[in-house]
Formats: C-alpha cells, structure tokens, sequence
C-alpha cells in the first residue's frame, strides 16, 4: 500500500503524457510570441532592404521627372537662401521665403514617392544624363532653367536691389525651365499622384513667373541687361 500511495503521489506532482504544467504555459506562451515577432521583423527587414536596394532606370517618365526636379528644386532653394541673405525688397524676400516653403515641401513629397517606387535619388553629380524620360538627355547641370555656377557667385556676391533683380531674373528662367518639364510629367507619368504634384507645380511655376516679372519691372529692371543674363541661361528657348 505504500508503494501505491507513492506512486499515486509521484503521478499527482508529474506532468503525465508531456503537457504543460500551469506554471510552464504562460513562460511557453511568451517564447513562442517572441519567436513569431522576430520571424515577422526579420521578414520585414528583408522586404525593405529588397525594395530600397532596387534600382529603377530614371528613363521612365515617373521616376525621371521625380530624380531630375528634385535636383532642379535644389538649386532654387539654394539661389531663395541667397537672396534672403543679401536682397532687401520685402516683396521679392516674401518670393524667396515661398520657394523655400513649397519647393521643400514638394521635395519631401517627391521623395515619398520616390521611395514608394523603389528607387532614390542618385548622388549629387553635375554630370548625369538627366531628362531621357524626355527625350532630352543632357547633363544635370544644363536642365532647362538651371544657373550656372558663374551665376549662381554673381547672385551671392549681390547685395540689395541688384540681388532682388538678379534672384528674379534667375528664378523666372528657373521656372520656366521647370514648367517645361512638370507639364510634361503632368500628362505623361504613369502614377496618378505623380501627375498630380507635376499639374499642381506647373499650375503655381505660371503664376510666380508672371509675379517675378512685374517685381522686375517695378525694380526698373533694364530690358537690355534681363534679355543678357536670359541668353546666358543655358537650355532656354529665346
């Protein structure tokens, strides 16, 4: 009897037929959460890093225009920085203030959708083939509109007025380069959001045109001197 009363004790205090015993199931439950949540942040990983190491050409309209404008919102947000460092008019301050406001925003916008595609932006080199989605390749530096390095040094070295009539004569060129381009993404790019911001840019670059022109001639802006620094823009029709 006292064999079988051990035994009936050993059974009570034994887990039988490999279950958990009450005390093990919450540690076990704990285990097997932290295996899955690593197996899903390990699976995670592996799809960002698959999708953000993926090159995508930037002969396509979407991901060509989204690259080669942000390069090109780049330098008018350098020249903006300019003038609000050197130029004196509030209007054409308030102009410079607006570039840094939207065209930082678009870029943001831009880069969202960039990394949305799968790609990035390439480093900074002024020699790349830009604007092939457009059957207009050239080098980076010679988009449509973009200064040049001569001018963007005339343009810091610029103090008061002569900086305000210099920023816009740049920045008109500027925009009218870079309504060229968004109007042709705005019909042109597969991705709807793409077409959108592009309409949206184009909308906004005509209206800054036609309100840099008038500062410039409320500044007495010379005909003579805008038409020589315009002919100097490089990829502008005249």
């Amino acid at each position: 009897m006292e064999s079988t009363a051990d035994d009936a004790s050993s059974a009570g205090t034994e887990p039988t037929g490999g279950a958990d015993s009450p005390q093990d199931r919450p540690r076990r439950t704990a285990v097997i959460g932290l295996v899955l949540a690593v197996a899903f942040l390990v699976g995670a990983v592996g799809y960002l890093i698959g999708v953000r190491t993926s090159e995508q050409s930037t002969s396509s309209v979407d991901v060509g225009f989204l690259v080669d404008m942000s390069d090109h919102h780049d330098q008018a947000v350098r020249m903006a920085l300019m003038e609000l460092a050197h130029g004196q008019d509030p209007t054409v301050r308030g102009f410079a203030q607006d570039v840094l406001l939207f065209q930082r925003s678009e870029l943001g916008a831009m880069g969202v959708l960039l990394d949305e595609q799968g790609a990035t932006r390439p480093d900074l080199d002024p020699d790349r083939t830009a604007m092939a989605w457009m059957a207009m390749g050239s080098p980076v530096g010679s988009m449509p509109g973009m200064a040049t390095e001569t001018q963007l040094t005339a343009l810091d070295a610029a103090r008061g007025t002569e900086a305000d009539l210099l920023f816009l004569e740049l920045m008109t060129a500027h925009h009218r380069g870079g309504l060229h381009m968004a109007q042709y993404a705005a019909v042109h790019a597969s991705d709807a959001r793409v077409r959108a911001i592009a309409a949206r840019m184009a909308q906004y670059q005509e209206v800054e045109i036609r309100e840099y022109e008038a500062q410039r001639d409320r500044l007495g802006s010379s005909s003579g001197a805008s038409a020589g620094t315009m002919a100097a823009m490089p990829g502008m029709d005249h």
